[in-house]
Order: C-alpha cells, then sequence, then structure tokens
C-alpha cells in the first residue's frame, strides 16, 4: 500500500481522537477517501454538550449538559493550540483555572489544592514530611518531563535499549503495575490528612487511589501544574471544540455519517475488509477504531480467528474493576452561590465522608459551573463512581426492561447524593437546591456507544503505561484515542495523534517523528 494509489478509509467513532485521525489523513492525503461512522446524532463521544430545559412552575429554564472538566495545555502556544492551529481547527477560548480543588476532611480545615501545587501541603507537614512532600513534586516533574519529551511511544526494541540507557528510572515506572496508593505510602508520610489531600484526585479519576494506575495518576497531576488547568470561557463548551473538529474534517472532504451504529469489522483472512452497517457491507482499504474499549471488544468478534485479535479480546475481557458515574444536576439559586463565592471561584469541591459511608470509598466531588442561566439560577452538579459491575448491569438491565421504574430510581440517587452534601456542607442544609433537574446513571452513556464514562476502564495498572493497547492492530487495521493512550479529553487527543502517526507508518511507509507525544515545530515528515 506504499503507492499513490488512492485508498478508502473507514474510521469508527467520531469522538476527538477519531475526528483528529480523519483530519490528520485528510491533511496528508488528500485525494483518498476518508468515511467517519458514529451510532451518536452529534459528533464529539464523551466530549459533547447538549441543552435540556428544567421547568419551575410556568418558568422555563434552558441549561447545558456539559461536564465540568479540568483540562491542560490548550491556552495559546500550548500543545494543544498549537496541534490545532497545524491541524487548521479553530480553538475556542478558556479559562485559566488557578483553584483546581478544595478538599474538605471532617475534622480539619480545608485544604486548597492550586496551581502551586506543594506549598500549600508544605505548610502543614512537619520538616521530616517536607523534604519528602518536596522530593516526590522533583520527581513528578521529571517522570512527566521524560514521559513527553524523551520517550518514544511503542518504542522500536532499539529505542527501547536506548531509553533504558536515558531514563531507567521513567521506564521501570512505566514497566511496573503500582497503584497511586502504593506510591503514596513509599512517599514517606506520616500525617493521615496529606495523605488524604495526595488521594483527592482520584475523584476526577474515577477509580480509587487502591486501585487506580500509579502512572496515570501521577502524570494527570503534573499535567495539571505543567502548563495551565482550564476550563471552556465566554459560553463555549466541548461540543463547539467537537464541532470545530468535526467541521474542519468535512471542509477537507472527508465524510461524516452520524446516527449510524458500526455492527461488526468484515475480514478477509489476516486482514480487516471493511465494516458491517445493518447486513450491509461496505468495504476499505483500512479500518481505525476510534471507540471505547468494550466496543473494540464487540466490533473485534468476527475476527477472533486472527491471533492478535483474539488476545487483545481476551485481554479486554479481563480488564478489573470497571466503573461508571452518577452526574446529578440540580437548580441552585443566584443568592446562594452569591453568599458563597467560593462555590464557584473553585472548580471541585471534594468532600470526605464518614469510611464507609458509600460506595466511592469516602468521597463526593461537587462543581458550580460559572453560568448565570434566567439571571437567577446556578446548575450545581455531584458527582460518585459506582464499581460494582453487578450494580452497573442491573442499571442497565432497569433501563431496558422498566424506564419509569429506571427515572426513579434516578430520583432517589439523587436525593441521596444531596442529603450526603448536606452532611458535609452545612450551607445546603440551610439553603438546598431548588430542584433535581437531570441524572447521568450508570446506564446514561449507553447513548454514547459504551458502557463506561470518559474515565471508564483506563485507569488501572493492568490497561496503563506499558500495558496499554498498541494503536496497531494488523497492517490495515488500527486503533486511535484514548483506548490506545488514556481516557479523557488529553488522551483522546494525545491517542488520536499515535493511532494515525502507527497508521501512516505502517499503511504509507513514512515514519513522522513522534518523540513528543503530539505535534510540535520541527517534528520531520509531517503531512
Amino acid at each position: 500500500m506504499r503507492d499513490n494509489k488512492k485508498l478508502k478509509t473507514i474510521i469508527v467513532g467520531a469522538g476527538l481522537g477519531g475526528l483528529i485521525h480523519g483530519i490528520l489523513l485528510k491533511k496528508a492525503r488528500p485525494d483518498d477517501e476518508v468515511v467517519i461512522y458514529d451510532s451518536n446524532k452529534i459528533p464529539g463521544g464523551f466530549c459533547t454538550a447538549f441543552e435540556k430545559i428544567a421547568k419551575i412552575g410556568d418558568e422555563k429554564i434552558k441549561y447545558t449538559v456539559n461536564i465540568p472538566l479540568l483540562t491542560s495545555d490548550f491556552g495559546p502556544k500550548e500543545p494543544f493550540d498549537l496541534f490545532l492551529d497545524y491541524m487548521g481547527v479553530k480553538n475556542i477560548k478558556w479559562n485559566i483555572v488557578n483553584n483546581l480543588f478544595q478538599y474538605y476532611p471532617l475534622d480539619e480545615a480545608p485544604f486548597l489544592f492550586t496551581k502551586d501545587g506543594a506549598n500549600e501541603l508544605l505548610k502543614r507537614a512537619t520538616s521530616k514530611e517536607r523534604k519528602n512532600i518536596e522530593k516526590f513534586f522533583e520527581e513528578l516533574k521529571k517522570f512527566y518531563q521524560d514521559v513527553f519529551h524523551r520517550a518514544y511511544i511503542n518504542p522500536t526494541p532499539l529505542q527501547s535499549i536506548e531509553l533504558l540507557l536515558k531514563i531507567p528510572k521513567t521506564i521501570f515506572k512505566l514497566l511496573s503495575k503500582k497503584t497511586y496508593l502504593e506510591i503514596i505510602n513509599r512517599i514517606g508520610i506520616e500525617s493521615k490528612t496529606i495523605k488524604e489531600i495526595l488521594s483527592a484526585a482520584e475523584a476526577f479519576m474515577g477509580v480509587d487511589v487502591d486501585k487506580v494506575s500509579a502512572v496515570g495518576e501521577m502524570l494527570m497531576i503534573q499535567s495539571f501544574l505543567e502548563n495551565n488547568a482550564e476550563q471552556p470561557a465566554d459560553g463555549y463548551n466541548f461540543q463547539d471544540l467537537s464541532d470545530n473538529l468535526a467541521e474542519r474534517f468535512k471542509e477537507l472532504g472527508g465524510k461524516l455519517i452520524l446516527n449510524t451504529k458500526v455492527d461488526s469489522l468484515l475480514f478477509d483472512g489476516n486482514k480487516v475488509a471493511g465494516v458491517k452497517i445493518k447486513e450491509e457491507k461496505f468495504n476499505s482499504n483500512v479500518v481505525v477504531l476510534a471507540v471505547a474499549q468494550d466496543r473494540i471488544e464487540e466490533l473485534l468478534k468476527t475476527g477472533n480467528h486472527i491471533s492478535k485479535i483474539s488476545k487483545l479480546t481476551k485481554k479486554i475481557k479481563k480488564l478489573p474493576y470497571p466503573n461508571t458515574d452518577f452526574y446529578c444536576y440540580y437548580l441552585l439559586d443566584k443568592k446562594v452561590v452569591d453568599e458563597n463565592p467560593r462555590f464557584k471561584d473553585i472548580a471541585y469541591h471534594v468532600y470526605k465522608l464518614p469510611e464507609g459511608r458509600d460506595r466511592c470509598n469516602w468521597k463526593l466531588a461537587m462543581s458550580v459551573p460559572d453560568k448565570l442561566y434566567n439571571n437567577k439560577y446556578y446548575i450545581l452538579w455531584l458527582v460518585m463512581f459506582e464499581q460494582d459491575q453487578k450494580k452497573i448491569d442491573e442499571w442497565m438491565k432497569l433501563r431496558d426492561t422498566d424506564y419509569k421504574k429506571y427515572n426513579e430510581e434516578k430520583e432517589k440517587m439523587a436525593d441521596l447524593f444531596l442529603k450526603e452534601l448536606q452532611e458535609v456542607e452545612p450551607v445546603f442544609k440551610k439553603n438546598p437546591p431548588i430542584k433535581h433537574v437531570m441524572t447521568f446513571s450508570p446506564a446514561s452513556y449507553l447513548p454514547y456507544g459504551s458502557k463506561y464514562p470518559i474515565s471508564g476502564l483506563a485507569q488501572t495498572p493492568d490497561n496503563f503505561a506499558a500495558a496499554r493497547m498498541s494503536p496497531y492492530l494488523l497492517d490495515n487495521l488500527f486503533i486511535s484515542g484514548g483506548a490506545s493512550f488514556s481516557a479523557g479529553l488529553w488522551g483522546a487527543i494525545a491517542g488520536g495523534w499515535q493511532g494515525f502517526v502507527a497508521h501512516y507508518e505502517k499503511v504509507y511507509g513514512i515514519k513522522i517523528g513522534n518523540h513528543d507525544v503530539l505535534y510540535k515545530p520541527g517534528l520531520k515528515n509531517l503531512p
């Protein structure tokens, strides 16, 4: 396939990874046919937003459902801004978030984690602990820099030897399968509260510290400290970013077909031959999977006669600790927020619950995004995690068999989480939200094409770092996006880049310099 013959590529999934892969391919090969299918009605995968209407009496409140993620590297001249500019995609406006989260221990003063990272932490530590904390953050920075600026992603045997000689400590960390809790316990901290503060970030990963990958957690923490933590500004949301990518793909001549589910892949011997949609076959020279991991398993079933495919599907089946989210939205009176500006001045509020109090180990996360509706309401959201596969399956079954009861159970969960918030945040005991308006249950993610939300299966040691699935499956079959790099917004974009790099080298014989994880000026052979 390394000549100038026109080829057809089908990409399954119009999330960020799939859209980025499609844009890069059309830039590199403008005469090739590139088609993206997605089962959702809008592009963006989990990076979407949509409008809903709540009613209070005769008043209608039109609000936006847009999970208030914190991300990084999108500011002017930062890596993703450069990357979007290279692709010809318009960036959206971003707010810099200085106050990342405030953690509320049960019996001690709240702790505010800011861009300064460890400084506030050091004030609470003993002299011995201070040295250990400083060393931890120094090592965190070096590890991050090594991974993103010195390591090769999916290195050749020769590159592996080179890396072992250059950055041995980082390589051994990537190869190890340690949990974040193991790392915290080895830092040398005696204070229980400081350990809890270092663990509070699990509220963003969706997996408890005794199960989450140490590599993933450390890279996420440092990503907020390295440049800036950001959220969409001036009325923009993540749907705008997704739409900008989709428009650029179509502008380059790509075909985006939404509301169309790909049922399975077609195989011819040891190669993929196309896709099947409602019994109709669509042939292609190359197929790219830009979907969640459980969807990858489903799509690959027809290729289990191929050893490499069979091994991957078995691996996906064995991945431990699936989890999913409950996102509960409530209407909040403007007066309550005006009297308590910390609620919107700080991106996240993470509350300690009594031991064994609830399913998410002991944390409840809350946010009040800085957007006012009807000039008198804010939206407050709460998030908790469900990590019991049996309970997740029960939610799925209930949604399918008794939709009325399913909605009743969602209301009960929203009431439960609000009561828990009132236990640990007195403001809401005195001034409760006006109305519960929506809940995302573990079954709410099915329309997005997966059982799991953005933090999903990705973050355990058995499926992270060196154990992560490769973007290269067969000579004409690739994985692109978060499934092959990391969950979340950052991982979807970087994974889309890596999927394209593997595709471009294998199919067209052109190796793009990807010593840095994504586009930066100076990389060779850019299309």
